[in-house]
């Protein structure tokens, strides 16, 4: 039976610890601020689950990090993964004024010291098993999450998929690779009988895949992602978030998330998963 070790890293003030203590909850023995000299001693280890929390503390220079990382990936009997966290500037900033505790990273401003971590963490996030964006997460929907990564991972596929709905009235999502607009389509939102409900009826998504200007437009999504995926595949891109975008976020973006992550599950080599940003904020 192969080893599981989780990496938790990302950026300062987005929750790494709160994830730690999370995974602790799951059965995993858990370290923080772990230096990357001191990492590989776990991979030979008698314990079957692990989770390190390594940030911008655990090295001095990037490179340390991805030569640690790459071992990990490489190492017999080791399932491992990689999750990055990261926060919009503005909580992160909010965050460290409530605990007024020091960044890691020494600028002349603590927004300069979190542009500046940022830029250094990266090329980390691009070799990432799954990113989570912890903005607006409760600690429920942060466990839900991590479950669902590390599910996932159990399971070694080509690429990991996030299909996220979201509301442009609300901000787009800051950790999306490709974003499509569906406001275009047919809005449930004036339809009385359809108004409180979401896509996630079937009612509502009946009606918003009626027209044929929105069977036509998934069609070509679909084209579109046959195309795609692949190739970020050879490119060794190992998580790909697609963010599908209505004004509210709460009808056709979420039909359209549902269909497309329903679609893409079917594909062998792929791991899918689906969420809908607005009603985790309780937008809905």
């Amino acid at each position: 039976m192969k080893k599981k070790i989780v990496i938790v890293t990302g950026l300062s003030g987005s929750g790494k610890t709160t994830a730690l203590n999370m995974l602790e909850d799951m059965g995993y023995y858990t370290v923080d601020n772990l230096p990357c000299e001191i990492g590989p001693l776990f991979f030979s280890s008698s314990i079957e689950k692990i989770a390190l929390g390594m940030d911008i503390r655990s090295f001095k220079k990037i490179d340390e990090f991805k030569d640690f990382l790459n071992k990990l990936k490489t190492t017999p009997d080791v399932l491992s993964s990689i999750i990055f966290l990261q926060a919009s500037k503005e909580v992160i900033l909010n965050r460290y004024n409530l605990t007024r505790r020091k960044h890691p990273v020494e600028e002349k401003t603590l927004l300069q010291s979190i542009r500046r971590e940022r830029e250094i963490m990266a090329g980390i996030k691009e070799i990432s098993t799954g990113i989570v964006d912890t903005s607006f997460d409760k600690p429920k929907e942060l466990t839900e999450k991590l479950k669902i990564l590390l599910c996932l991972d159990m399971d070694i596929k080509d690429i990991n998929i996030h299909v996220q709905s979201f509301g442009f009235k609300y901000g787009i999502p800051i950790d999306v690779d490709l974003v499509y607009d569906v406001r275009f389509l047919p809005n449930p939102y004036y339809i009385e009988e359809l108004k409180s409900k979401s896509g996630l009826n079937k009612e509502v998504a009946d009606y918003v895949m009626s027209f044929n200007i929105s069977q036509e437009f998934f069609k070509k999504l679909m084209d579109m992602f046959d195309f795609l995926i692949p190739h970020y595949i050879k490119e060794g891109k190992k998580h790909l978030t697609i963010g599908i975008g209505c004004s509210g976020g709460k009808h056709r973006s979420v039909t359209f998330a549902e269909l497309i992550a329903k679609e893409l599950s079917e594909i062998e080599n792929l791991n899918v998963y689906v969420s809908h940003r607005e009603k985790e904020r309780g937008n809905w």
